[in-house]
């Protein structure tokens, strides 16, 4: 009888494991698209800044004439796209790095 009790409890906490790893397997799926789609929009804006920063006389011309460039908008613009995009790559990097040092420390 004690036998066919273990079993019993076995074969009811068998499931729940499974659950909780496929839990666990999503979270981190999510977590990796997330950080992945974070590093693009990251370069995305560095590029965005870059193009800007090189075609600014054109876009500077455009603005000018039509009086957009108030307050300097066209820079405030680039220096946001750069900082934003350093600032998205940066906190996954860093990320990245706390785990790594994590893992060494529990060893």
């Amino acid at each position: 009888m004690a036998h066919t009790q273990n079993n019993s409890q076995i074969i009811g906490k068998t499931p729940l494991a499974h659950l909780n790893r496929a839990a666990d397997i999503r979270k981190q799926l999510t977590q990796s698209l997330f950080a992945v789609a974070q590093v693009i929009t990251g370069v995305a804006l560095l590029v965005l800044a870059t193009h800007l920063a090189l075609q600014s006389e054109a876009y500077l011309e455009l603005l000018n004439q039509s009086g957009l460039n108030q307050y300097h908008a066209f820079a405030l613009l680039v220096c946001f796209s750069f900082f934003a995009g350093i600032l998205l790559i940066a906190q996954q990097v860093l990320k990245h790095d706390a785990h790594e040092f994590n893992e060494m420390s529990s060893y």
